[in-house]
């Protein structure tokens, strides 16, 4: 039994574009991660890592106090709450659409520039938000609203315990793969996809701000002992990243086609409901794909291995995941300049 993994050749932790190599893992290796054993396997290591390592406090942080610490600093705008409200009004029109992204200067502008980009792909210059609205439709519309909203409230959501330009840059990663699975898998709103990626980790966000020493140990306690940093999470908090950014989503009335495949993309794809498999699957492959972008030596948290089911579902072979990587790689760097234009690197953060 063989199994491939993603590595990238860059010099250090620091995410940026490089070549990328697939490397084979053993058969041990690979046998060491089959589904039925995985998850309790990994789980139990974590706890050893704790136990010996990290003097964690008991119940450091609950996710429902996390949750309540910053539910005052990251509303959604109201004029994105406006679209929502739309989407589930049966009786909701194009032109009830247009008047909303008209009346929001910042929305509007932003709505222009990504419709105008390659991107999105339109082959003529769209010069008016009606005519955006016509193209793109409430769905797509919609979902571009939502990934500026989310990523403008949570970009005031800072920590000493996270380089912001290396989560943001992975987040958005994991969003052009996913956007790019989905359409390789023909399952129909990309957008949606983009969306889910975009948003898959910002439980990760909301635990460095709450407690930025607990999330650096737990992080370190991951490096050393190569494990996932979601399993040592669920060992020492009783939930992971994944969780906290599905119930922050769940906050916000987002669908469950948003937060449930995000709530279970860190966990064993045969444990999914059937009706589940495929987009969890999805997801849990652009997180890793996004986390091996980012990888760059030991002293970088390690990549999720591959879930096998995953990847024989989507039919990954070494050639389409070194595909997906250069369509990503290609891709990052508008999605970037359109969600984030002025994040920057922080000099002090690459010289560490």
């Amino acid at each position: 039994m063989s199994f491939w993994t993603v590595i990238p050749h860059i010099d250090d932790c620091a995410i940026g574009a490089g070549q990328h190599y697939l490397v084979r893992l053993s058969d041990a290796h690979v046998a060491s991660l089959k589904v039925g054993h995985w998850m309790a396997a990994r789980h139990e290591d974590c706890r050893t890592e704790i136990d010996q390592y990290v003097e964690f406090g008991e119940k450091a942080m609950e996710l429902q106090m996390l949750l309540q610490d910053v539910k005052d600093i990251a509303p959604l705008p109201k004029a994105y709450l406006r679209i929502q409200e739309l989407l589930e009004d049966p009786t909701a029109s194009l032109d009830d659409l247009t008047g909303i992204v008209t009346n929001d200067a910042g929305l509007s502008s932003r709505i222009l520039r990504i419709a105008n980009s390659a991107y999105v792909g339109l082959p003529d210059k769209v010069d008016s938000i009606s005519r955006a609205v016509q193209i793109l439709g409430l769905n797509q519309v919609h979902d571009l609203a939502l990934a500026n909203a989310a990523v403008g409230t949570l970009f005031k959501i800072q920590s000493r315990a996270l380089d912001l330009y290396d989560f943001w840059r992975r987040s958005i990663y994991c969003a052009v793969v996913a956007r790019v699975l989905a359409r390789r898998a023909v399952l129909g709103n990309a957008e949606r996809w983009f969306v889910c990626g975009l948003l898959h980790e910002i439980g990760n966000l909301l635990i460095a701000f709450k407690d930025p020493p607990l999330y650096s140990e737990m992080r370190d306690a991951a490096i050393r002992r190569g494990v996932t940093l979601a399993s040592i999470q669920r060992a020492q908090l009783g939930f992971d990243y994944a969780m906290a950014s599905a119930e922050l989503l769940k906050r916000w009335n987002l669908p469950a086609a948003i937060h449930t495949p995000i709530a279970l993309h860190t966990g064993a794809v045969a444990e999914v409901a059937k009706s589940l498999t495929r987009e969890v699957s999805l997801l849990h492959l652009a997180a890793a794909i996004s986390r091996a972008s980012a990888w760059g030596s030991d002293a970088c948290e390690p990549v999720p291995p591959f879930d096998p089911l995953a990847v024989n579902l989507f039919a990954l072979d070494e050639q389409a995941i070194g595909e997906i990587m250069g369509e990503a790689d290609q891709a990052v760097a508008e999605a970037m300049s359109l969600l984030l234009p002025d994040l920057k690197k922080d000099p002090r953060r690459s010289a560490a």
